[in-house]
């Protein structure tokens, strides 16, 4: 059953067997047994009580790093005489006599949900146990999102057409082919261009390579739905999450601020993978007083030479100004309310930040953020802990028609 953390909520970490102990299996289960005919044959066991602690990490930490697979690792135990989580022990609850194997194994689904709402769900990568003699026998399950399954997968080779980004990534996954759910949203902004995909070329390095072209967000999300999400800049996704310190809004317990010059882009080239003619866009003021940063892509998806221009403005980040990059807030200090809010934010969110000072000018600095990466860590003893990490971003009002502020189409207003 789920557990419950004073500070946190309450917990359920489910991991899939493979099998359902109570399904009934041709030529194995009695007629008149207990076993019930059950669909989809898999099942979904409950050890939430034998966790001692979770961390995840999902998303990035910078907008240009590519996206990795989302992991979590949990740490469980049991005494000796405990053998329930064992991989050896075949009377275990978990052991699927149907194929004797041990339930619990590599690339079982697994799930972790807070008060009904899923923060993780993926498949085991690895599961290791450690005996202690005269003690506990101790687990580690290291798990991954789907983006570790396009990390494992190779891809024929394929003609492809000129085509959106998004359209090219759903004719990506349906090579895999691809069966876990996808949403995608938004307008893409890059049309990719018609060049063949090489055998047995990297699923998830190819995914990179077409949002490397479009500048936006792939990922799995908290309910490991493979997620797209078009080029980054103003969006219209309200602000679910108010940080500040003043006790009316959430509260942050730690703040982190970039002010870096390695952050600076003033030289941006871009060039297409067929080659054509290197697209560079330069500050030279920015230049003149950081010296040159540059950065370049040698092998682009994008189609046209006027697409890698536009690709190589965009990149240009020309000024360091300071930025809020990720914050942190412990449970223990937070309304119901505001776990609940807190708990299901998601890469792409925006949340708004205030960071208040008792002297100097000025005494309160206010920036919106979109999340690019979330971190959880819950330990039974400490309780349930969220870092985010962020990037800045303009949120605008959905335009609404004939309302004094909200009906003028302006820099701070947009149409949905």
């Amino acid at each position: 059953m789920a557990e419950t953390l004073v500070t946190g909520g309450s917990y359920l970490l489910e991991l899939g067997t493979g099998f359902d102990a109570q399904a009934f299996v041709l030529d194995v289960s009695e007629l008149d047994g207990t076993q019930v005919l059950d669909g989809d044959g898999e099942d979904f066991q409950d050890i939430t009580e034998y966790v001692q602690n979770i961390d995840i990490q999902r998303g990035r930490k910078q907008v240009l790093d590519a996206f990795g697979a989302g992991t979590m690792f949990v740490n469980m135990q049991q005494p000796n005489n405990n053998r329930e989580l064992d991989a050896f022990n075949t009377s275990s609850i978990y052991y699927n006599t149907s194929t004797d194997q041990p339930g619990l194994g590599p690339l079982r689904p697994i799930r972790l949900s807070r008060d009904g709402e899923y923060l993780f769900v993926g498949k085991v990568t690895s599961y290791r146990q450690q005996y202690i003699l005269g003690g506990l026998t101790q687990y580690v399950v290291s798990c991954a999102d789907d983006i570790y399954t396009l990390a494992q997968a190779e891809l024929p080779e394929t003609a492809t057409s000129q085509q959106t980004s998004s359209a090219r990534l759903l004719a990506v996954l349906a090579l895999i082919p691809y069966t876990g759910t996808t949403s995608l949203t938004g307008t893409p902004t890059a049309t990719l261009g018609a060049y063949d995909i090489a055998q047995d070329t990297n699923a998830n390095e190819y995914v990179n390579r077409i949002n490397q072209a479009e500048q936006g967000r792939i990922f799995c999300d908290r309910e490991g739905t493979l997620t797209f999400t078009p080029r980054i800049g103003q969006t219209i996704e309200p602000v679910t999450v108010t940080f500040n310190d003043t006790g009316t809004g959430t509260k942050y317990d730690n703040l982190g601020v970039e002010f870096d010059q390695q952050a600076i882009i003033n030289s941006a080239t871009v060039t297409l993978e067929t080659g054509g003619t290197p697209q560079t866009s330069t500050d030279s003021a920015s230049i003149s007083e950081y010296f040159k940063q540059s950065l370049s892509i040698s092998d682009s998806l994008l189609s046209s030479n006027a697409q890698a221009l536009t690709l190589s403005d965009y990149l240009l980040d020309p000024i360091p100004e300071p930025r809020f990059t990720s914050m942190s807030s412990t449970f223990a200090a937070l309304s119901d309310a505001q776990k609940d809010a807190l708990a299901i934010m998601d890469i792409g969110g925006s949340v708004s930040l205030t960071k208040t000072f008792p002297n100097g000018t000025p005494l309160a600095v206010t920036q919106a953020l979109a999340i690019e990466g979330i971190d959880h860590s819950i330990n039974v003893a400490s309780g349930h802990r969220v870092t985010l990490y962020t990037s800045q971003t303009v949120v605008l009002n959905a335009f609404v028609l004939n309302d004094i502020t909200y009906g003028v189409l302006d820099s701070l207003n947009a149409l949905t």
